[in-house]
């Protein structure tokens, strides 16, 4: 995740420096054309990632314990957060709390967040969740959920989601396979709205009274998805650059 991160902000570098190359031999309606459309358009897609891979720790998450191998059979990179929840029935606890410090690549992760908020819908968050047979005491046959919730100061504040894995919701503790879920919501999805200051993200389990559960976390993403606009802004600056090289 954090080298398709890197991919595509090469390829951004690469395209300011064609189209620096190429500046002498367009024509001036075509340069303006150009700049003008991909500094519209880099404005809207230039915020970085907020990363949270879990590679070397647990990277500021809360009631979390670092895993530094993820499940068997997981394809991802090494390392995950395992949160248990020891007793069976509902439980929900805090597992992200946006503070005002470094983390997921920014120096300020609260007003990175805020930045986002900002952007509305076009802001997301998405992560991996996994269970398999340890996730379950041995020889237990029992039904589960995945609950996340999302909290901030905003008019929506506290806003839950329930049992967000599999459709049966059964597993055998004894089956070592690993079931996965992939979980890519826009920040309303959280209840995180413009104007909010700061963000809280809850996960957490339901399940017969007497069986706990824990879920594996990984790859969790702060990011914006273009909008189609920008998307044509940026073909009409490639366009240019490309009708200028061919008229000069």
């Amino acid at each position: 995740m954090t080298a398709e991160r890197i991919v595509a902000t090469n390829a951004i570098a690469d395209t300011g420096n064609v189209l620096q190359t190429n500046t002498q031999t367009m024509k001036p309606s075509y340069q303006i054309t150009a700049i003008a459309a991909l500094c519209v358009a880099a404005s809207t897609t230039a915020r970085a990632d907020l990363i949270y891979d879990f590679v070397a720790d647990a990277q500021g998450f809360q009631n979390v314990s670092w895993q530094a191998a993820a499940p068997t059979g997981w394809p991802g990179l090494p390392g995950a957060v395992k949160q248990t929840h020891a007793a069976g029935a509902w439980q929900m606890l805090l597992t992200k709390e946006f503070s005002w410090g470094p983390g997921g690549g920014d120096p300020n992760q609260q007003l990175a967040m805020q930045a986002y908020a900002n952007l509305g819908d076009a802001a997301h968050l998405k992560f991996d969740v996994m269970v398999d047979g340890s996730s379950f005491p041995a020889g237990a046959q029992t039904w589960y959920n995945f609950n996340i919730a999302g909290n901030s100061d905003g008019a929506q504040g506290w806003t839950q989601r329930e049992n967000l894995f599999t459709a049966s919701g059964w597993h055998n503790a004894d089956d070592p396979t690993l079931m996965t879920g992939h979980v890519d919501q826009p920040f309303s999805y959280y209840g995180w709205a413009p104007g909010d200051t700061w963000f809280q993200l809850f996960t957490g389990a339901n399940s017969d009274g007497a069986i706990p559960v824990n879920f594996f976390l990984d790859n969790f993403v702060v990011y914006v998805v273009p909008e189609p606009g920008t998307l044509a802004l940026l073909g009409l600056g490639m366009a240019a650059i490309l009708a200028g090289r061919r008229r000069g």
